[in-house]
């Protein structure tokens, strides 16, 4: 199967690539292709940070599975993870189920744990008529286009990421069940102290943990820095105000389902994480999703969003 290659007109990121034959090729061919072509995609994986594959007619879940499993042989569970999600089919979720009239700020998958996921696969089951980009940023140039005292502070001091997990159907959040995918308290505490994160029950039921993670990371392969944390997404400062006051209110800032601080306990401020949003959102790319698409990214280089839709529309997601 030979295929062509391009960029939007927004930059390198993501790169495109398409069969050359009109007649879309079956899933299989799709998996032979990413087989034999392995090398050339981590390569291009790594200059453009993301691949969009496009026009090979990938329009089933099952279908999507296999082709994750072609591009990431060992796919995760989405254990940690704070977004709600629905499993579809093994290793393989919904994205974020969050309300439609909403925006999702910028972040990197699982940024806040010991050992995210290298790579991230969207799909486009159903693209929706009105919005529901996926919008990606380059966090290499987020990084370097941060300002420099800001780049520094987080870079020298880390962040401090503290959660607060119920362990009832009505709670704020998901519950610590829901987090781990498991009602076994052993194994719980197995995973927080083999992953490095503090953790203490409440009398009530209550997990809360305490990790403190990179703020820049440097990346394994080619040695660039780039921004790498989620302070803008656990911070109160994420919900607009009449929701923050609610919160606040009702929990206090100790029990607040999640917060972010600086790695030494210091505050982040409004301004802080509002400069942070800004510079995220000026380098963000969004296009239109079609039916079938397939969206590997680099979950280090990479950050995905969400913006408000109108109607029906079903993304999938797998990592690992």
């Amino acid at each position: 199967m030979d295929v062509k290659t391009s960029t939007f007109a927004t930059g390198a990121l993501p790169l495109v690539v398409e069969p050359k034959d009109v007649n879309a090729p079956s899933t299989t061919s799709l998996i032979d292709w990413i087989d034999n072509n392995s090398k050339w995609l981590d390569s291009k994986l790594l200059i453009h940070g993301g691949v969009l594959l496009r026009g090979f007619a990938v329009y089933e879940s099952a279908e999507f599975q296999q082709v994750a499993q072609s591009l990431i042989p060992e796919l995760k569970p989405y254990v940690e993870g704070q977004s709600p999600r629905t499993k579809v089919i093994d290793k393989v979720y919904t994205s974020t189920e969050y309300p439609a009239q909403y925006s999702i700020t910028l972040h990197n998958e699982l940024s806040y744990a010991k050992a995210p996921p290298r790579r991230i696969i969207f799909y486009c089951h159903t693209p929706c008529p009105v919005g529901g980009e996926t919008p990606i940023s380059d966090f290499r140039k987020v990084c370097d286009t941060m300002p420099p005292d800001l780049r520094l502070k987080f870079e020298t001091l880390g962040v401090k990421y503290v959660k607060n997990m119920h362990a009832s159907t009505n709670g704020l959040g998901k519950s610590w069940m829901d987090h781990f995918e498991t009602s076994d308290k052993e194994k719980v505490e197995g995973y927080l102290n083999e992953n490095e994160i503090d953790y203490e029950w409440t009398p009530e039921g209550v997990l809360r943990t305490i990790s403190i993670r990179p703020g820049v990371f440097q990346h394994p392969e080619t040695n660039e820095k780039h921004w790498f944390n989620q302070a803008n997404l656990w911070h109160v400062s994420n919900f607009d105000q009449r929701r923050r006051n609610q919160l606040l209110r009702l929990c206090g800032e100790e029990n607040l389902p999640t917060h972010a601080y600086f790695g030494d306990g210091t505050p982040i401020t409004d301004e802080e994480l509002n400069e942070v949003r800004k510079v995220m959102w000026d380098n963000a790319i969004s296009f239109r999703w079609e039916r079938g698409d397939v969206l590997l990214l680099d979950n280090y280089l990479v950050a995905h969003g969400r913006n408000p839709y109108e109607g029906p529309r079903k993304i999938l997601v797998a990592m690992g």
